[in-house]
């Protein structure tokens, strides 16, 4: 079984970075008590001079034990109701990837 890596980048909407921020923040603990649940760490950009590209308030760095526990996760009640009822009034734009590692 192979481990999976998950980058959720969101970027809010003006004036909203903060409570989505906090938004966010709600889903860590109930996250972490999750089975397969290996690291669930929510980041800011840092920026600096070298950066290309557009920035993002909020990344999500995850890792996972398998895929099957990822699904598991974006299954649960607290994070579809982050999805459907939540991001849709702070989130102007969301990209979320997965990611296995290379041997």
């Amino acid at each position: 079984m192979t481990s999976v890596y998950c980058v959720a980048r969101f970027k809010a909407k003006p004036g909203k970075a903060v409570a989505l921020q906090a938004a966010l923040k709600e889903l860590i603990s109930d996250t972490h008590r999750e089975e397969g649940c290996l690291l669930y760490q929510l980041t800011e950009e840092i920026p600096y001079e070298g950066a290309n590209g557009e920035s993002w308030d909020c990344v999500f760095v995850e890792h996972w034990a398998s895929r099957e526990v990822f699904d598991a996760h974006c299954d649960q009640p607290y994070i579809k109701d982050y999805f459907e009822q939540v991001a849709p009034s702070l989130v102007d734009e969301a990209d979320v990837r997965l990611y296995r590692p290379v041997d």
